[in-house]
């Protein structure tokens, strides 16, 4: 338990203290419970937000994802038979970059996760990365480390440090993959109600519910901020979880910005 803390604490001391500037993907589930899941269990979600929670995704998922301008697909596999809980994913988007044109980014990334100690999961995630500008391309690998504690079956806690090697000094700053860190709270309610918190280094800030209808049904709503450039946002969704597929759609607004909108559909397929 002590290298646990001891490693924890040198994580959040060394990441907090590195300026960010880049959000993580995010799935409709945790887009829709306003931009959190560092530590809840989500396909789709794994590779991007807390690798650690990799190792908590019994069984195998196949995830697609469809936003405008973005694209995403995993494929995990943490079942018996594998050596490793382990994962492949993939983001396509397309953003426009004031003062230097349309930036189009493929990422990919493999993730791998184990149990460690007790009640503690280790994951890492190792990406590819292409950034596309009219004039200009660039290509980078970088790795994110997440920790996953869960003391009662209820509860988790996360803490992800992102981007560790660090931005690659070639690469335009405002396109920049910066080193971050971030951490997040799960607390699930009597199998009625989740509870998430999420938070990191860039100064953003999360909350979001989800109330669980009935085994196949799940509304979700949350609020988010990211208090370095004052982008509120509020955000609702619903999924559907039946036997043989599950579908996750999310909306959310900028409460200050009209255009600033987005919706999402995920498709999610055990197998």
């Amino acid at each position: 338990m002590s290298l646990v803390k001891k490693l924890s604490v040198f994580l959040l001391l060394y990441l907090s203290s590195i300026q960010a500037v880049a959000q993580v993907y995010n799935s409709s589930a945790s887009v829709a419970a306003g931009g959190t899941g560092r530590a809840a269990v989500e396909p789709g979600d794994a590779s991007f937000l807390n690798p650690a929670t990799m190792a908590h995704l019994g069984g195998r998922f196949f995830y697609t994802s469809f936003a405008q301008d973005e694209i995403a697909a995993f494929l995990s596999d943490n079942t018996k038979e594998s050596t490793i809980p382990a994962a492949g994913a993939y983001v396509q988007k397309t953003t426009e970059i004031e003062n230097l044109g349309e930036l189009k980014e493929h990422d990919i990334a493999i993730t791998m996760a184990e149990m460690f100690l007790n009640k503690w999961t280790v994951g890492l995630s190792v990406h590819y990365l292409e950034q596309s500008l009219p004039a200009s391309s660039f290509t980078s690998y970088n790795a994110d480390l997440g920790l996953l504690y869960t003391p009662v079956d209820s509860i988790g806690l996360g803490l992800v440090g992102y981007n560790l090697f660090g931005p690659p000094s070639n690469v335009p700053e405002e396109i920049r993959k910066k080193t971050k860190v971030g951490a997040g709270f799960n607390y699930v309610y009597r199998s009625f109600a989740r509870f998430r918190a999420d938070a990191d280094s860039e100064g953003f800030i999360g909350l979001g519910l989800e109330t669980f209808l009935n085994r196949f049904t799940v509304f979700r709503f949350g609020f988010s901020d990211d208090f370095d450039e004052s982008q509120p946002r509020a955000s609702v969704g619903a999924g559907f979880s039946g036997p043989r597929f599950r579908l996750n759609y999310a909306y959310y607004g900028n409460t200050q910005k009209s255009s600033d909108y987005r919706h999402s559909i995920d498709l999610i397929i055990p197998f």
